[in-house]
């Protein structure tokens, strides 16, 4: 879909084709292009994109939509995007596979994944959520009880093992990488507990944990998506709450600790939020929600003041969107594109 540019160099940009798809640029003044930004989200049978992902709301239709029996979707749950190589990962559940889609931006259709992690091999068996560690080119998956690590994330495919195997011993709800510090945090909805394993890259086997964020005061109620902004603190959305709550210091905080502040109420139209993400563009944090039971994508600005019954700031939902109650269950965010 072509973006409506300045009316005074509209003959110019309509020679050089002005795309919402595809411009990159910096947020702002100064005469920097605006990103737009692409938005992919997961359903029972299928991933959408969103156009201008920053900015879009209401009952907005997809510009794409990949499904069909090329693309081996089967249940796709958490999804992930390297912004940098607009490449796209899929936990594929129904067919203990992960899934990923070079040019993700410009995917559309009955497209089959560029490549697929399956096998045998590869000890994939109900992939749920993925986390990736660009620095090293290392693919986390939590898959079950484990969490399967695949080296070469930039190329990996077919039956190929994972050069780790960390157990939990619990269904694993959700992981985060901190790549900076070579950190991972994992929930653990069974008993409502974040736990934070450091030396990430190299743990294998029964997982050492470093400290674990448990207990009534916490306000976790099954932990379902797991994020850190800028201000280095853990954004947690809750299934059950259903809520989001935000915890500071988490690379040190242990035990029955009391989140900064906790999103929850009527106002904030939650009923099951399920993976997040934030919108790396804005300081102030802005998070967006994938709300299984809602059946919609809810958009919470100024994470740093916002706190109680908060209604989001913006939200994708209705027929034109594809998203439907109980068939929304991952989502992405290219803040670059």
């Amino acid at each position: 879909m072509k973006r409506l540019c300045a009316a005074v160099t509209l003959a110019l940009l309509a020679i050089s084709g002005c795309s919402t798809g595809n411009n990159t640029g910096s947020l702002g003044g100064g005469g920097g292009t605006t990103t737009t930004g692409q938005l992919y989200v997961a359903t029972n049978t299928s991933i959408l994109r969103f156009n201008n992902a920053l900015a879009v709301t209401g009952n907005v239709a997809p510009v794409a939509t990949i499904t069909g029996t090329a693309t081996t979707l089967s249940s796709p749950g958490h999804l992930l995007v390297d912004t940098t190589s607009n490449r796209l990962f899929v936990a594929n559940p129904g067919a203990s596979s992960v899934l990923i889609y070079e040019s993700a931006s410009t995917v559309n259709g009955n497209a089959a994944p560029t490549r697929t992690i399956s096998g045998a091999a590869t000890l994939l068996a109900v992939p749920h959520d993925l986390a990736l560690d660009t620095t090293n080119n290392v693919l986390y998956v939590a898959d079950g009880a484990n969490i399967l690590v695949f080296q070469s994330a930039s190329t990996v495919n077919g039956n190929t093992p994972p050069v780790h195997n960390i157990s939990m011993g619990f269904a694993v709800g959700a992981i985060l990488v901190d790549v900076l510090n070579n950190r991972l945090y994992v929930a653990d909805t069974s008993v409502n507990t974040i736990d934070r394993l450091e030396g990430a890259n190299i743990q294998d086997g029964p997982a050492v944990i470093a400290g674990s964020i448990s207990g009534t005061a916490t306000l976790l109620a099954h932990p379902q998506g797991l994020a850190l902004d800028t201000a280095g603190r853990l954004i947690v959305s809750n299934g059950a709450g259903p809520s989001i709550t935000i915890y500071a210091s988490p690379a040190t905080a242990n035990g029955n600790v009391a989140p900064v502040a906790s999103i929850s109420g009527p106002a904030t139209q939650m009923a099951g939020p399920d993976q997040i993400v934030l919108n790396p563009n804005t300081n102030s944090g802005e998070v967006n929600v994938a709300d299984h039971l809602a059946g919609s994508i809810l958009v919470f600005s100024n994470l740093a003041a916002a706190n109680g019954n908060a209604a989001p700031s913006r939200s994708i939902s209705g027929a034109q969107t594809g998203l439907v109650v109980n068939g929304v269950n991952g989502i992405a965010l290219d803040s670059t594109r």
